[in-house]
């Protein structure tokens, strides 16, 4: 098995309502990184994380499916979880693990009572976020009417670090407003964006919404502030570190624009979790038991393996297993009670 630095692992919880896209997006990232060999569908019934046949009948996330994948030398560990009333508990009890959030809205829909919900969940373990506003290749989707669902439900501080290119089954690719650039992708395919220039139906568009996302960056923060008032802009670097800095402190909530189904965004939402969501370390120390005492370890590449238990999956052909994350490594493994045994 690869080793990773803790430094270099992302893990990252997909929650949102039901037929938000969590698994769909999850799917169109395994095979943008390899992990397989071409676009999996939930109607397909052959995702990666919905394998239960339960899951594959009802076409629905009835229990939180763990995979991982490599992405720019950084192992990503993704939980993909319930978005649906009847499981949402599996959901709040997973988050435990993740350290980043990406919350799918629908881009039809908009927010929903589950979105609501998730949206707790990770307010509860204090945890930073994302919002990606999926199916914007669907009829009737709207990117703006999604946003303004967001706003009205999370506040102002949902603020775009993307625009979309085209609408419907026009839906083509992003405008990055960060570095304002522009991507486009090909339908179905593997998932990764081509850059192009700003078209120049947007240019205005993509400018004022720059303008916003500096000027939302630089509020708490009076070096950016002052830079922002002497320049009347931030440098990209400034931007990309006070980004992260206002993300980290959950005072920023980034919305991104994707079409999971079609693959269109998934390096983008990728990308992203790499420079902006924080590595395990940024819990700094958890608390456990070493037998009936309390104790309390850092999480650190250098400290000894501690297993911590968040979730156990009964198989009726191998029995009981358990999903494992091991705090010192920060790896999400899955391990039978025998391999414990063994140890």
């Amino acid at each position: 098995m690869k080793t990773y630095e803790s430094s270099d692992i992302r893990n990252i919880g997909f929650v949102g309502h039901g037929h938000s896209g969590k698994t769909t997006l999850v799917a169109g990232m395994c095979f943008a990184t390899g992990v397989t060999n071409r676009l999996t569908r939930v109607d397909e019934g052959n995702t990666v994380t919905d394998y239960d046949e339960e899951e594959i009948a009802r076409k629905v996330t009835i229990s939180t499916g763990v995979c991982a994948l490599e992405w720019r030398k950084q192992k990503y560990n993704l939980l993909d979880t319930p978005g649906f009333n009847l499981f949402i508990n599996d959901t709040k009890a997973s988050l435990v693990a993740a350290d980043g959030v990406f919350v799918l809205v629908d881009g039809v829909a908009g927010v929903e009572v589950q979105t609501e919900k998730t949206w707790s969940f990770a307010d509860g373990f204090e945890l930073p976020r994302a919002i990606v506003i999926n199916k914007l290749d669907r009829e009737r989707s709207s990117f703006e009417r999604a946003l303004e669902s967001v706003q009205g439900a999370f506040g102002r501080t949902a603020v775009p670090v993307q625009l979309p290119i085209g609408a419907e089954k026009n839906f083509t690719g992003i405008v990055d407003l960060v570095t304002m650039k522009a991507y486009t992708y090909q339908p179905d395919g593997d998932g990764k964006g081509k850059e192009i220039p700003i078209p120049g139906d947007l240019e205005d568009a993509a400018k004022a919404a720059h303008e916003a996302l500096v000027e939302m960056v630089a509020e708490g923060n009076d070096q950016l502030m002052e830079e922002f008032f002497d320049k009347g802009t931030i440098e990209v670097e400034h931007l990309l570190a006070g980004l992260r800095g206002a993300i980290l402190e959950r005072r920023l909530t980034p919305v991104l624009c994707a079409s999971a189904l079609h693959n269109i965004g998934t390096d983008a939402v990728l990308n992203f979790a790499g420079d902006y969501f924080p590595n395990p370390t940024w819990h700094g120390k958890v608390k456990g038991k070493n037998g009936s005492q309390d104790v309390e370890r850092a999480i650190k590449d250098s400290e000894h393996i501690s297993v911590f238990v968040f979730k156990t999956v009964a198989d009726v052909f191998s029995g009981p297993r358990f999903v494992v994350l091991r705090q010192s490594t920060s790896l999400l493994l899955v391990v039978t009670i025998d391999d414990l045994m063994g140890d």
